[in-house]
């Protein structure tokens, strides 16, 4: 049964989408069968692994259906049976990394979600992916800069919660933001099975006084949920990121690959022997 992670930060800019390229990359290229979800309506993950489409105008507004399914049609229509969502999956450059992809439209998916006055309408999202979720060591869900109810799927469908941040006020202030929410999910909902998994720093200029002093920062307020791996800032990440393509195709031998290799060690969740692997690929 796969392990199902989501990163999250209610600010944008801080690494969510490449976070979860990577580590999901990373992850294939040890073997394991990887599911990407993209739960955001601009389809930056969908993009990075070429399963993005162009929708019509038509198809924005409603007014047409979509040729291609993506994850828009799974909260329109609730799907939960395994087939409809098999019809989701679009295969990547790496046969055991499947993704979910978003497109424009899926910017209108709280609209029918809201419509829904009878079902349960937190879950949607975790009972289509238990249909096929045995087929999956782990599935990553790339969320979307917001509070919201798309956001609460992600969370209620998750074991695991990462947060990325940069080294910056506005990016601590949505990590306050999207703590708050997951203590509130918990406590609403009595649910247990959501694990904090802690914090790591993105684009992370290491030998500033402004990182150690606000590391220090962190530290004191996060305690062991502010992990110790920082990815560091890496000009590769932001040609991947303006053009949208997998890092570990366009430059897999950088500082990149290495911190969050480091991270997913850091994280312990993989086995003793898939550990080793990451250890001695990385150089450890």
């Amino acid at each position: 049964m796969a392990k199902i992670i989501s990163i999250i930060n209610n600010k944008g800019g801080v690494g969510k989408t490449t976070s979860t390229t990577i580590m999901s990359q990373i992850l294939a290229i040890l073997g394991k069968k990887i599911l990407t979800v993209d739960l955001d309506p601009q389809g930056n993950l969908s993009m990075m692994f070429n399963a993005h489409t162009n929708d019509s105008k038509e198809v924005i507004n409603g007014i047409e259906n979509a040729p291609i399914p993506n994850i828009h049609e799974l909260f329109k229509y609730r799907l939960r049976e395994k087939k409809e969502v098999e019809g989701l999956l679009k295969t990547t450059f790496l046969d055991n990394l499947h993704i979910i992809p978003s497109s424009k439209r899926h910017k209108n998916t709280q609209n029918y979600i809201s419509m829904n006055e009878t079902g349960n309408n937190n879950i949607i999202l975790k009972k289509a992916l238990q249909t096929i979720r045995d087929d999956y060591d782990f599935i990553l869900i790339d969320n979307a800069p917001a509070n919201d109810i798309l956001t609460v799927n992600s969370m209620f469908t998750s074991d695991l919660v990462l947060v990325p941040v940069r080294m910056e006020g506005f990016s601590y202030k949505g990590l306050l933001e999207t703590m708050e929410t997951i203590l509130q999910i918990k406590d609403e909902h009595d649910m247990e099975s959501i694990v904090f998994g802690g914090v790591f720093v993105t684009q992370a200029e290491i030998l500033t006084n402004v990182y150690k002093d606000l590391k220090e920062t962190y530290e004191g307020e996060l305690g062991d949920k502010f992990l110790q791996t920082p990815i560091r800032k890496d000009i590769r990440i932001s040609e991947i990121e303006t053009n949208f393509q997998p890092l570990m195709e366009y430059a897999p031998n950088t500082n990149a690959v290495f911190d969050y290799s480091k991270l997913i060690l850091e994280l312990n969740i993989l086995d003793e022997t898939d550990s080793q692997t990451l250890r001695n690929a990385i150089g450890e």
